[in-house]
């Protein structure tokens, strides 16, 4: 069992998560005019998951984008 949870986990972060989000520094998450945080608010989405521990980058809704359906 302890095997094909660490080969589950490997192909998690070998495939799944590089394809959704990327990780990237504080910096670069507030130039994407963005936050850090471990939460976004409902206002917000989330974009890339930040570098520091258990942090993700949250911007700003747009008006267009909240419900669509």
């Amino acid at each position: 069992m302890r095997i094909f949870n660490y080969l589950y986990f490997l192909c998690y972060v070998t495939f799944i998560l590089p394809a959704t989000c990327t990780l990237v520094d504080a910096d670069r998450c507030t130039k994407r005019y963005g936050h850090c945080k471990r939460d976004c608010l409902e206002s917000e989405k989330q974009i890339d998951i930040c570098s520091s521990a258990r942090k993700i980058c949250c911007i700003e809704r747009l008006y267009e984008e909240d419900d669509m359906f």
